[in-house]
């Protein structure tokens, strides 16, 4: 009977081995991501600044920071490089079951697994189930996905719309869909995304086929998403000062620190064989594009995917070199990478070995490519852990009174946690210059009971002093922030 009922067993797994494999991936990224939800990563500035704008609105209906007391900056549009289609589905599950960093992440996780999902339903409809579940399986040891992915910004979002863009483009044959889903991406993560647009364009001006008509469809049904923007911040969006900054923001967002474009592409050119991850990236991108040139049936088949991947990424890939070194402007060329990778390899190994050999060597590759990923992922990953954020909160509550006004320097992880009633903020980084005022620059009379900052963070002179006559140091949360007490 034993035996009767393990067989029946293999059975099972034999037929359904590719849905056991799909489950058993969501459930480790899942599980994996549970056990340092809040913590690794750590809640980072962008990110700080997201889950405010969430819980701004969920509170208040405004989605923007909150500068002075229950006071709004009145510059929503151009703050934060994360979009509308991440805050607002946060601001109900704020709404719906309170807020708390525990729920903004365990939202992200939402995010994730739908993206493991929809990569998988992408794959499957393009080359299979077996493919799919290989590249579903790469991003799922990948690192930098739980580096991206758990924390509260556009990345993720952004690629689900993109897969489901492909799904509706290129397996449905539905323009208007995919351009709905085009447009949702971009609103997402502008400067991860935005290179979509000419991609798109390049791909319809290949195909040829009623160009201008579908070049309007994709183009009006895109245009939507920025309806809802225009819709949410109708005071301010169609003002020439927002344009003027996002276009600036874009264009160089690091020329107050006298940055330049050139500069930063000589730099990072230098520094691109000496990053491990833009080494492993290009040799993976490698395989992909001899499996290309070598197995011309194979482009050919899939040559509207391998023109968007290509152009989308030549875009992504200048605008990461035109700035300073963020590896999240090329989120989406990594997925693509992987996404093109399992079938790429497949094609190579069964092209030069005969087909006894392949099989086996198939399972070899792609085995030593996720085993290397999942030890890296649990041996060296640079996962920031840190806890600063929550417990800064947690002193400030426990210490001072409920009611006391907490004066935040360039701190947008611990502003986020703070109530709107006591939250006096000011933030000045990258793109987004002088927003609120110092705590530091009121008058002695007006100056807040408590003043946090970084422990990394230079003051200015003048506010040194007022730091010094005003002030003294109460606490040092893992050596990363300072909380100051007013004495005077």
């Amino acid at each position: 009977m034993s035996n009767y009922g393990d067989k029946i067993a293999m059975e099972l797994i034999k037929k359904n081995y590719v849905w056991l494999g799909l489950a058993l991936i969501i459930i480790f990224v899942n599980v994996y991501s549970a056990r340092t939800l809040t913590t690794k990563p750590a809640v980072w500035y962008d990110e700080g600044i997201n889950i405010e704008l969430a819980r701004n609105f969920s509170e208040f209906g405004q989605l923007d920071l909150v500068v002075a007391p229950l006071t709004f900056s009145g510059r929503g549009p151009t703050i934060g490089s994360t979009g509308y289609t991440t805050t607002l589905p946060l601001a109900l599950v704020f709404k719906i079951f309170g807020f708390g960093l525990e729920q903004a992440r365990l939202y992200m996780l939402v995010w994730m697994t739908a993206l493991v999902v929809c990569l998988f339903i992408f794959a499957q409809k393009t080359w299979g189930a077996d493919t799919a579940l290989l590249a579903t399986f790469l991003v799922a040891t990948f690192a930098s996905f739980y580096g991206n992915g758990r924390s509260v910004m556009g990345e993720i979002p952004g690629f689900v719309f993109i897969l489901l863009c492909l799904i509706w483009y290129l397996h449905k044959n539905n323009i208007f869909m995919a351009g709905i889903f085009l447009g949702l991406a971009i609103i997402s993560k502008p400067s991860v995304f935005i290179f979509f647009i000419p991609a798109f364009v390049l791909l319809l001006l290949w195909q040829k086929r009623n160009f201008f008509s579908n070049l309007f469809k994709l183009g009006a049904s895109s245009f939507l998403a920025f309806i809802v923007w225009i819709v949410i911040y109708s005071a301010t969006a169609l003002a020439p000062a927002t344009w003027n900054v996002l276009g600036t923001h874009f264009s160089n967002p690091y020329e107050r620190e006298g940055l330049n474009s050139i500069i930063n592409i000589k730099n990072n050119l230098i520094a691109w064989p000496h990053s491990s991850t833009l080494v492993y990236f290009s040799l993976l991108a490698l395989v992909v594009t001899v499996a290309a040139y070598f197995d011309r049936d194979f482009y050919k088949k899939n040559r509207p995917l391998f023109l968007l991947a290509g152009f989308y990424s030549l875009g992504a890939i200048f605008y990461f070199l035109k700035n300073i070194t963020i590896f999240h402007y090329l989120a989406a060329v990594q997925l693509l990478i992987f996404i093109l990778l399992a079938p790429s390899l497949k094609v190579l190994i069964n092209r030069f070995f005969s087909r006894g050999y392949s099989r086996l060597l198939t399972i070899v590759c792609f085995s030593f490519l996720i085993l290397f990923q999942f030890v890296y992922l649990f041996t060296g990953a640079k996962l920031f852990y840190s806890n600063a954020p929550q417990a800064t909160f947690n002193y400030v509550q426990e210490n001072y009174s409920p009611d006391e006004i907490v004066g935040l320097i360039d701190m947008p992880p611990v502003a986020a946690l703070i109530p709107a009633h006591r939250r006096l903020q000011t933030i000045s980084t990258y793109g987004l210059r002088d927003l609120g005022l110092n705590p530091l620059s009121l008058s002695a009379a007006n100056l807040p009971g408590i003043i946090i900052f970084g422990a990394d963070r230079k003051l200015e002179d003048k506010y040194a002093t007022i730091l010094d006559e005003h002030y003294t140091l109460d606490k040092t949360i893992e050596g990363k922030v300072m909380i100051y007490k007013k004495i005077r």
